[in-house]
């Protein structure tokens, strides 16, 4: 097996193991031909994003294929299960991992059981970034409450050097839940390293985000060297939606599709602070003698 191989495998340690499968095309074939359409008209009235927590009405995506159905149940949707549970709009047993239950989120152990392993779900059904509703003015703002609720203090507190977030591409054989998350998580030291030594030509316009291609030497499931690239943008903060700057600055211009793309983001060390936001796909066109793009996130972040 080799290190892509045994890295894939690694996603399955996350989660409970699942039955039920999705064919990769089926999936990929249904986000291509409804990305470019509006999700349906979500609920109206957009939730605070300020503190973890904020009480709000929490809007959400019409049902939908794309989407998914409230009445999802088991198999690759038991993490739907369990935010009904810890909401308890479900019966069922309880969670322990119910670590934080908000309009518009829930916050749960992942599940390696370490103190840099947790995961932010939305309380809407989605399926994952795929789904348009994410992208939407209506949607809340998941990755700065995954930031929020990663500090000290929060029930999401990642207890390691330095704190990435990613979200899978919406591929089968990489993304174990149908239901979007949001690992918070360690990253890998030497991803930090090499963004670090980067810096310099990392962009922080947007338009340029699509051509601004880092070789990055992530890791492997078995600690093996995983030499991929990744679209790197610097961003000042976290006050705007990630999923709406992918698909506009990323997606839209280069005629992909969400369900393809992951999303990492991790603290930018030098100068004048803010984030790294990096982004890649299966085939991910890069200049020759680099390493080719990936759809997951676990060569950079550290969960066990």
């Amino acid at each position: 097996m080799g290190p892509d191989q045994a890295s894939r495998k690694m996603q399955r340690r996350q989660f409970v193991r699942l039955s039920g499968t999705v064919g990769a095309t089926g999936v990929l074939g249904l986000v291509a031909a409804g990305d470019a359409s509006a999700d349906g008209g979500p609920v109206p009235g957009a939730p605070p994003a300020d503190a973890p927590g904020a009480p709000g009405t929490a809007p959400c995506p019409t049902p939908s294929q794309l989407c998914g159905y409230p009445t999802d149940t088991g198999g690759r949707y038991d993490l739907w299960d369990r935010v009904q549970v810890c909401e308890g709009t479900k019966t069922g047993p309880p969670f322990p991992q119910c670590l934080r239950t908000t309009p518009t989120y829930v916050i749960l152990n992942g599940g390696s059981g370490s103190n840099h392993d947790y995961l932010l779900v939305p309380s809407c059904r989605i399926s994952g970034i795929e789904c348009p509703f994410i992208a939407s003015a209506s949607a809340p703002n998941y990755w700065l409450e995954a930031w929020n609720n990663a500090q000290p203090g929060q029930p999401g507190h990642v207890v390691y050097p330095h704190i990435g977030l990613g979200v899978n591409s919406a591929d089968p054989a990489i993304r174990q839940q149908d239901q979007l998350h949001i690992h918070l998580a360690g990253i890998h030291s030497g991803i930090q390293t090499q963004l670090n030594n980067h810096d310099s030509t990392i962009t922080n316009a947007p338009s340029n985000w699509r051509n601004q291609i880092v070789p990055i030497w992530g890791l492997t499931s078995t600690g093996a060297p995983a030499p991929r690239s990744y679209r790197v943008l610097h961003v000042a903060n976290l006050n705007q939606n990630l999923f709406t700057l992918l698909r506009d600055s990323v997606v839209r211009p280069t005629g992909a599709t969400m369900a393809a793309q992951i999303l990492a983001v991790t603290p930018r060390l030098v100068g004048n602070g803010g984030f790294y936001v990096l982004n890649s796909e299966p085939g991910l066109p890069v200049p020759p003698g680099q390493p080719g793009g990936t759809g997951t996130v676990d060569f950079l972040l550290a969960y066990a």
